[in-house]
């Protein structure tokens, strides 16, 4: 994916699995301009909302950090359109 617009990455998801449960991320809105993203967290039947800083990985790449510590790095460029 590249950062053209925040238009492009609406509704984007990415699946992962904590080993306990698999969550399901939705992009509601990413901010370039603040390095924010926002995404609706999906765990457990349950639905959350959640804002979070983007960083830049040694390459460059968007991802965010999740967890109960933050220790989880999710990329943003794993994230897929959803047809």
């Amino acid at each position: 994916m590249k950062e053209t617009s925040a238009k492009n990455y609406y509704l984007n998801e990415f699946s992962y699995d904590d080993g306990e449960y698999e969550i399901t991320f939705n992009i509601i809105d990413i901010d370039f301009v603040n390095q924010t993203i926002t995404v609706a967290i999906t765990r457990c039947g349950k639905i959350t909302q959640d804002t979070f800083q983007l960083l830049r990985d040694k390459d460059g790449k968007l991802y965010f950090e999740y967890g109960m510590f933050y220790e989880n790095k999710i990329s943003v460029a794993d994230f897929k359109e959803v047809l």
